[in-house]
């Protein structure tokens, strides 16, 4: 391509792309932003923030900051931390800051840069395959609209919206599609091993779904052959299988962690029934996910064109994702076999597009009538759509629009038949428009409406909901005047949002990302019954107002907006305050270091109660497979005995409960308490016995918590509940008018005297250096301890050195890590990289410089 030509190419599609956005421009310049008020703004943006803060500082791969510590390198590889795109605008926005032509990036900067960054973004993809689809022997004119077509797609803001990185799968379709061009066409491999490299390392999910689909379309070329000196497919088959290899064995480094840590998730497995077909959607008015363009829909009734081999390919491809947006079960298929998920979709308006651009070249030689008949199917097909869709209405702009875009599209059809070059290309043009005026009236109605964006905003972000100015000051306050090296703060924010800490930069005791460790999931879930008081999963949050827990995960303060009518753990006093907010400080609070020689079996706790585990953990310490002498758990006494249960509102019975009240359930009343008693633990199972019955809140006593539906994506599947309340006579537990099985009650007390009596241990000094990966730790053993604990998560990867002797890494405390000790000075390093990371290293490497090496000798002999 000449210069002239490239500079064209760019202007056109940057052109497209920024009147694709005008709606969010417009709505950026009256500080309203582009990004989903519930994940935008939980995880994208304190993502995004977290990453660059971190890469920036040179540190790479793991956090203390990421909920109680994390490998943030391959859990989050699924968002931002391979991916490709976010890594050259770290490296553009960090030479800015450097530049000081902006400030140091906060999440407002986030924010605002979205918009632009999506335009950046969608330029280089309809450039890119503007390139791809040249390279099919498609004019300039319709390669153009035809990847513009794939670009500026309702998906594509939907995924540019809600889960920015989404969109960054865009880029790799054509340049997959091309990889396997070059090979079936001319033999050559490189191309394809350098694609595949980038699009594993992007970001493994997406990579799944590109290789399903780039599978069917290698399926699909050898049906419909396109030239007549295409490679042997024996030939191909090799090709593709060597630069699969090649490009995995590059990609290696970032595949295996994020992929390791993917699996060492959990989430329960999706047990609902999964329909073959659910024809509900309506894909020409009204769909949030596939809304095809009418033009789309005018080139698949034009019959005759299917004699053509490339308009065939992409229209039956394009025929074959209709079928399968249908799909639930091929939603699922896309989707890992898990739940049903319309993400693989921008696929089809890759396809589409296509089909477009062949469509387009054909059309002037194409006979008025059929024109007539595609034109006639059309206005068919969008008033059946209309009218089976009981949902439907003509009640907003976005409606209106619809109804009068096939006419648009329509005419611009015929005057693309006709033979002038200037009306032809005016018609192009009027194509572009239609379609850029439909995304916008989408990103109006469907987006910025109907899913609640209008509250992303610059007032809102600056908000007690979010990022205020009130919050960040006490924050800073309390990390001046305590400069301890490391101790847990509980806030997360007025609206309760998972990942504050991230963005308001202290150590928090919570988090929300798809992918965490599953050895802290169960720490909540199982080990120690945590409730978070909200279920659901992918997150933890805070430790169900427990103060032993607080104190033994260095969790030294918990604030709370003034005016809020909650208990306070046991053991926090008043600490500071200002004209919003107050803070509470831990009197109980527990070295970071901690050494024992008394230790506790996980098999001998396994049927001892919550409050008895919590004791074994502040007594000494929980090992894993402990070597030596144990210790058995204290006896506790079930107070169950002195409980008289009372039905509320409801019926109970044989661990049955019927609420037949708008709220009930039954009152544990209490005939004699210990005197030392502090605090009361409650246990039990509850479930839903309606599986379709929706979210429903549990309050026992003052303490409020919610319980997904059974039928809900994002219920965790543990129905085991512990609930810490104050001293009382009485135990409430309520829940809304239904049918409920409550049983395996148990009740016991907690008088703190082992937390105090830990509070109070004289623990030997200990020297703590914590630098990003790598902990060090130098502390005197004197006491001959057998174990020394630490307060961060055991997780494949880390690596200890107790006197530069390489130990076993030592699961302490259900989720913790620990180490054997030495007797007199130990100098202990603990030393964390992603799982198999050197060896990664060294394939990658290897892999690199084979794959140069396989390109160049077939390019020598050739």
């Amino acid at each position: 391509m000449s210069k002239r030509s490239w500079i064209a190419l760019v202007s056109g599609s940057l052109m497209v792309s920024v009147l694709s956005h005008l709606f969010f421009l417009y709505k950026w310049g009256e500080g309203s932003f582009m990004t989903g008020p519930n994940d935008g703004l939980n995880q994208m943006l304190p993502f995004k923030q977290f990453i660059y803060e971190n890469y920036t500082s040179g540190n790479l791969f793991y956090s203390l900051q990421f909920g109680f510590g994390g490998d943030f390198y391959g859990q989050l590889g699924y968002y931002f931390s391979t991916n490709l795109f976010f890594i050259m605008t770290i490296i553009v926005v960090f030479l800015l800051e450097l530049l000081h032509i902006i400030e140091q990036p906060d999440v407002l900067f986030w924010a605002q840069a979205i918009v632009f960054t999506s335009i950046i973004r969608m330029t280089l993809v309809i450039t890119l395959t503007t390139l791809v689809f040249k390279y099919f022997s498609f004019r300039s004119m319709p390669a153009f609209v035809g990847a513009s077509l794939y670009g500026s797609s309702v998906i594509y803001f939907r995924h540019a919206t809600y889960w920015e990185f989404f969109a960054d799968a865009f880029l790799f379709i054509p340049l997959l599609v091309l990889g396997v061009e070059k090979i079936i066409r001319e033999g050559k491999p490189a191309w394809f091993v350098f694609v595949v490299a980038a699009t594993i390392f992007n970001n493994f999910y997406f990579a799944y779904i590109n290789f399903i689909f780039i599978g069917i379309y290698i399926l699909f070329r050898w049906m419909i052959p396109l030239n007549e000196n295409e490679s042997h497919k024996l030939k191909q088959v090799k090709l593709f299988a060597t630069s699969g290899v090649l490009g995995f064995g590059i990609s290696s480094i970032a595949f295996i962690p994020t992929i390791y840590a993917y699996f060492q998730n959990y989430r329960p497995s999706f047990n609902q029934e999964i329909p073959l077909f659910d024809l509900s959607d309506n894909i020409l008015l009204n769909s949030y996910t596939f809304l095809l363009s009418t033009i789309v829909v005018l080139f698949l009734f034009m019959f005759s064109f299917y004699k053509n081999n490339l308009f065939r390919l992409f229209a039956a491809l394009t025929l074959l994702l209709i079928v399968f947006h249908f799909s639930p079960f091929m939603g699922s298929a896309f989707n890992g076999f898990s739940a049903p998920r319309n993400r693989f979709e921008y696929v089809a308006f890759f396809t589409a597009g296509g089909m477009v651009a062949a469509g387009l070249q054909l059309l002037q030689q194409t006979k008025l009538l059929r024109l007539l008949i595609a034109s006639l199917l059309t206005c068919v097909a969008y008033i059946l759509c209309g009218f089976f869709d009981q949902t439907y209405s003509i009640s907003t702009i976005y409606d209106q629009y619809m109804i009068a875009l096939p006419i648009f599209m329509i005419t611009a059809f015929f005057l693309l038949n006709l033979r002038n070059q200037k009306v032809w290309i005016t018609a192009c043009v009027l194509v572009l428009l239609a379609n850029a005026g439909m995304v916008n009236v989408y990103q109006y109605d469907k987006i910025y409406k109907a899913a609640g964006v209008e509250d992303t905003t610059k007032q809102y972000i600056t908000s007690d909901g979010y990022y205020s100015e009130a919050q960040r000051e006490i924050v800073e306050r309390v990390k001046k005047q305590d400069t301890s090296p490391f101790y847990r703060f509980q806030w997360r924010g007025a609206d309760e949002r998972n990942n504050i800490p991230l963005i308001q930069d202290f150590y928090g005791t919570s988090v929300y990302s798809s992918i965490l460790n599953q050895n802290i999931l169960f720490w909540y879930y199982k080990d120690l019954e945590i409730d978070m008081k909200h279920e659901s999963i992918s997150r933890y949050s805070g430790f169900g107002d427990r103060a032993n827990v607080f104190s033994l995960l260095r969790g030294k303060y918990f604030m709370v907006k003034k005016g809020d009518d909650r208990n306070i753990p046991y053991g926090f006093e008043h600490y500071m305050e200002n004209q919003e907010y107050q803070v509470y400080r831990n009197t109980n609070i527990l070295p970071f270091v901690r050494t024992t020689s008394t230790v506790y079996s996980e098999k001998t706790l396994e049927k001892v109660p919550i409050v008895a585990r919590e004791q074994a953990m502040l007594d000494g310490v929980i090992v894993k497979d402990p070597e030596g002498k144990t210790k058995k758990p204290n006896h506790l006494v079930n107070l169950l005995d002195q409980v008289e249960v009372e039905a509320v509102g409801a019926t109970y019975e044989d661990g049955q409960l019927k609420v037949t009240e708008e709220k009930g359930g039954i009152d544990l009343n209490i005939s004699s308490l210990p005197k030392e008693a502090k605090d009361l633990y409650v246990s039990f199972y509850l479930q839903n016995n309606d599986k379709d019955a929706p979210l429903f809140h549990l309050s026992v006593n003052d303490f409020e918590t919610a319980r997904k539906s059974r039928s809900s994506f994002y219920r965790t599947g543990m129905n085991d509940i512990t609930i810490r309340v104050p001293k009382d006579d009485q135990i409430s537990i309520r829940v809304p008018k239904g049918s409920y099985t409550l049983e395996e009650l148990d009740l016991y007390h907690e008088n703190y005297r082992t937390l105090e009596r830990a509070a109070k241990k004289s623990n030997p000094p200990s020297d703590v250096k914590i630098n990003g990966n790598h902990i060090q730790i130098e502390v005197e053993n004197s006491q001959n301890a057998r174990y020394l604990t630490i307060p961060v998560p055991y997780e494949k990867g880390w690596h200890v050195e107790v006197n530069g002797e390489k130990k076993k890494v030592q699961e302490t405390n259900y989720a913790f890590l620990g180490v054997k000790l030495e007797q007199g000075t130990n100098h202990i390093s603990f030393t964390y990289y992603p799982p198999y990371f050197k060896v990664l290293l060294a394939v990658s490497i290897l892999s690199l410089v084979c794959s140069i090496l396989w390109v160049l000798m077939r390019k020598y002999k050739s």
